[in-house]
């Protein structure tokens, strides 16, 4: 119901379509870490370091 009168507006749009495209393909990770190897790679700062292992099969994380 709040959002009846709101308005939705996403800073990356294209980071989170291709987040939800990842996390659709892998569901086991979160959306949000899908979210950050997106966002680093709009930002050109890959490979993201990560401890998670499931994570760093996701191209442009790297395990740590």
């Amino acid at each position: 119901m709040l959002l009846n009168h709101q308005h939705l507006t996403l800073q990356e749009p294209d980071a989170v379509a291709a987040a939800l495209e990842t996390f659709r393909r892998r569901p086991t990770l979160g959306f949000s870490d899908c979210l950050l190897v997106e966002l680093a790679r709009r930002a050109d700062n890959l490979p993201l370091g990560t401890f998670d292992r499931d994570l760093s099969k996701v191209d442009g994380a790297t395990k740590l």
